[in-house]
């Protein structure tokens, strides 16, 4: 049900009905740019939320509610209704997960994030297990993820061989991170809904991108609530 929604000049993505999931896209203004108790209230004023908390994300594994309660934090659970969080991207992929008893999740997974098994963590505890769906928004494609040799060595720390996820162009490696997690969360049985024309990178009118901009760059920001 993928449309553009617009208010006062603030752009979204509306992806989904229940759970809610908007994308913040790049518009006359940008509700990335709003301080807390700004999208708290941006949120409140034309969602009818009661809450909206999102966090300083690290690229590590800690979860918001999943035994810990600090804000540096790359995902959170919560079953709490009227309750939106927000999860922020610029390359990295935003995913969000749920169930029919209205229970909700989000993971931002870039790469490191990934090695390290924040997906495993939330998909293997008792939450996580009841975890039907996931949403993939925003994120940088395989043309456009180059990367080292140390990227993939990290994975194999972590007895994880992505080989099959990278190609090699012009002596250049790029690595599929998006199949690599459409792939491992699908093991799980999960039912995965993605964003058409998904790219951060290639999309420039919609989308931030790190790598496309670097420090100029903004947050795409993956909201959801029940």
């Amino acid at each position: 049900m993928m449309k553009e929604v617009n208010f006062d000049g603030y752009k979204f993505l509306q992806i989904n009905k229940e759970p809610k999931i908007f994308v913040s896209i790049k518009g006359e203004n940008n509700f990335c740019s709003l301080d807390s108790l700004g999208k708290a209230n941006f949120l409140k004023d034309n969602f009818q939320v009661s809450s909206y908390r999102d966090f300083n994300q690290t690229h590590g594994i800690n979860i918001y509610n999943f035994n810990y309660q600090g804000l540096e934090a790359d995902g959170f659970i919560t079953s709490e209704k009227n309750t939106a969080y927000g999860i922020k991207t610029a390359d990295c992929l935003p995913i969000i997960f749920w169930n029919d008893s209205n229970e909700l999740s989000g993971l931002h997974c870039g790469w490191r994030g990934v090695a390290y098994g924040i997906i495993d963590k939330l998909l293997m505890s008792q939450h996580g297990m009841k975890m039907q769906y996931a949403f993939f928004g925003p994120s940088i494609s395989k043309d456009f993820f180059e990367v080292k040799e140390d990227l993939i060595e990290v994975f194999l720390e972590n007895s994880l061989n992505i080989m099959s996820f990278i190609r090699t162009i012009d002596e250049k490696k790029y690595f599929d991170l998006r199949a690599f997690c459409r792939e491992h969360i699908s093991s799980y049985g999960l039912e995965i809904i993605e964003l058409k024309d998904h790219c951060s990178y290639q999309n420039k009118d919609l989308f931030f991108s790190w790598r496309r901009d670097k420090e100029k760059s903004l947050r795409n920001i993956c909201l959801t609530w029940f």
